[in-house]
């Protein structure tokens, strides 16, 4: 059987002077392995892949160190560095899926556009507020570093068993400020930093983001495989009514 093939946007990265279109490979291996799908990259400048969505069944918005540009929520500044294309790209992609019914998934500055995308704003978190430690290694910086308060009756709560909390990572300068419209609160952390979000608007069957990172931790981490695989299925379920 033909695995379903599922869009994963790029970011910009520069080295030796020349722009690249970059990923990190965990975010493919977990689409791979626990969703079960095929992955193509998207590259950052791709801005009219938006009106070809109908060759992907699924769309999945990773995390990156750059952040969203303040002129893209109405705000008079922001923490940098910037990449102006994956924002283009981003915010061009995701009312497409939406509106296409697409299943959407995001991943911390994922979840960042999401909310940007339906007209909500960020929030810069001052330092010291990340919950996260700079001078480790990168691979400690991914440990799960605090606790988040699922919100009961959503997707969050189904995925955990509705056991109420989970143990996430973190690793990001920057936050929802004020929720955008078509969306919900999934879970909430104890800084009052939203961690997670769903689409509910025009009855959308799979658009889901996260503040963490569950694509470090999808082959050992019992809810961060169930994420991935609650986006396959998803994904699946999507491409079969076609």
């Amino acid at each position: 059987m033909t695995r379903p093939l599922v869009a994963l946007a790029c970011s910009a990265e520069t080295w030796d002077d020349v722009r690249h279109d970059a990923v990190r490979h965990a975010y493919v291996a977990a689409l791979e392995e626990a969703a079960e799908c095929d992955v193509a990259l998207i590259p950052g400048a791709g801005h009219t892949f938006a009106a070809h969505l109908d060759r992907y069944d699924g769309l999945v918005l990773g995390g990156h160190e750059t952040n969203v540009a303040p002129e893209r929520y109405a705000a008079s500044s922001g923490p940098g560095p910037f990449d102006p294309d994956r924002d283009a790209l981003a915010l061009a992609l995701i009312p497409a899926a939406v509106g296409a019914g697409l299943p959407v998934l995001g991943i911390c500055r994922g979840l960042q556009e999401l909310n940007v995308a339906h007209g909500g704003t960020l929030r810069t978190l001052e330092p010291g507020t990340h919950r996260e430690d700079l001078s480790l290694p990168r691979d400690e910086q991914y440990l799960p570093a605090h606790v988040i308060r699922i919100v009961v009756g959503g997707l969050l709560d189904e995925l955990t068993d509705r056991v109420g909390s989970a143990r996430v990572n973190s690793l990001h300068g920057q936050a929802i400020d004020r929720l955008g419209e078509g969306l919900r609160i999934e879970a909430v952390a104890p800084d009052g930093v939203i961690e997670a979000v769903s689409v509910t608007e025009g009855g959308h069957p799979f658009g889901f983001a996260v503040q963490w990172h569950p694509e470090w931790y999808a082959t050992t981490d019992p809810l961060s495989r169930r994420i991935f695989h609650a986006f396959g299925e998803a994904v699946r379920k999507h491409t079969a009514g076609r």
